[in-house]
């Protein structure tokens, strides 16, 4: 198969805007990841990820697609996964040891941001819960959809979060 000089200039096009929208947009989505997440290291991960996709859909033909809104939708949707594999993992350790105890934080800690260690001191599936619902706006029921439980259950799970987020942040129970 042979390419032609209008086919490689294509694909440079291409590459030019996938850099452009790089350059642009790489440290809002990073932002968005880490106000979400409390971690460097998993919202560094889930912004490389973003940008794999990204790529991706470049590679497709499907560069015009590819956005800011796009590349924030499909970072959310990868925090989802991440939250989703870490209350799996929580659930394995709770039915192999019989009771669930926090593994101390990882990661370095933002310490000039209360907010985001408050965040980071409650367990992922918390977390996930009020990020979901005051971070992105989403109802109760859409946290409940986003985290595969029911809608009493996300009220619950929000209620818990709320009291732990209060207690870690230093403010009233």
């Amino acid at each position: 198969m042979s390419t032609s000089p209008a086919d490689l200039k294509g694909h440079t096009d291409s590459r030019a805007e996938l850099v452009a929208l790089f350059d642009s947009t790489f440290n809002n989505v990073y932002r968005f990841c880490l106000a979400r997440s409390a971690s460097l290291a998993v919202a560094e991960d889930i912004a490389a990820e973003t940008f794999a996709e990204a790529a991706r859909a470049f590679a497709a033909g499907r560069g015009s697609d590819v956005s800011t809104g796009w590349l924030i939708t499909v970072a959310r949707r990868r925090l989802i996964d991440h939250w989703r594999r870490e209350s799996r993992q929580d659930r394995r350790l709770q039915r192999l040891f019989g009771t669930f105890e926090e593994a101390p934080p990882s990661g370095a800690a933002e310490d000039h941001l209360d907010v985001l260690e408050a965040l980071r001191r409650l367990p992922e599936r918390q977390r996930a819960a009020l990020t979901l619902r005051y971070l992105d706006d989403l109802s109760v029921r859409d946290v409940a959809l986003a985290l595969e439980c029911s809608y009493d259950a996300a009220e619950s799970l929000l209620a818990r979060a709320r009291r732990d987020f209060a207690a870690a942040y230093g403010g009233p129970t």
